[in-house]
């Protein structure tokens, strides 16, 4: 399937899903955060009784150590503006009301699907060089996840899965010359956003 499409059918096999079993479901609230691991705003809508859209815009924060027989020992850090949309289906409201646990404020596990940009000169891999300038590093994916916002607001979210990325990367050709081309891999998916919610106390 063309990654351009992948997104949209994601979201419609979720929507499908979400629809068919929301009537026994609670109504989902609307949450603003800010986050200070992943520093930034988020914005969560409710779409249905157990359905949400979510987006955020974040600073992404990566790091490590490398090797590879072209460029050697390699170590970075990148601090790059980054944003996320995110369809979210919250499916275990019953067992956590059942069991005496926190169900306000959207406090559930959840099935999403996800669309992330970020702007980094980040390598994808050992295999290509680092970029001069920013340009953006596409993710679509499929994630499970679930989030605690407790009455203290200290809020908890994390989402772990699998999806495609692609972007532009710089390579060396046959003749030796740098190239830049599009490229593309499977890859994990994975956020942990710890911060507060700021919403009016009920």
């Amino acid at each position: 399937m063309n990654s351009k499409n992948l997104f949209p059918s994601l979201l419609l096999l979720f929507s499908t899903a979400g629809f068919s079993q929301e009537d026994n479901k609670p109504q989902i609230t609307e949450i603003t955060k800010a986050t200070f691991f992943n520093p930034g705003v988020s914005y969560e809508k409710p779409i249905g009784k157990s359905q949400s859209l979510y987006a955020q815009v974040f600073v992404n924060t990566s790091f490590g150590l490398g090797y590879s027989s072209s460029l050697g020992n390699t170590s970075f850090i990148y601090l790059d503006p980054a944003f996320t949309i995110q369809y979210r289906y919250y499916y275990n409201y019953a067992k956590r009301e059942a069991n005496g646990k926190r169900t306000a404020m959207n406090s559930l596990n959840y099935l999403c699907s996800i669309l992330q940009t970020t702007f980094s000169k980040e390598a994808i891999s050992n295999s290509y060089y680092p970029e001069t300038k920013r340009r953006a590093i596409n993710i679509v994916g499929l994630a499970w996840g679930f989030q605690r916002n407790y009455q203290n607001r200290f809020s908890l979210d994390l989402n772990l899965g699998g999806g495609y990325l692609y972007t532009k990367v710089t390579t060396i050709d046959d003749m030796g010359q740098f190239i830049s081309k599009n490229a593309g891999q499977f890859t994990t998916v994975g956020q942990l956003n710890l911060g507060f919610w700021l919403n009016k106390r009920k």
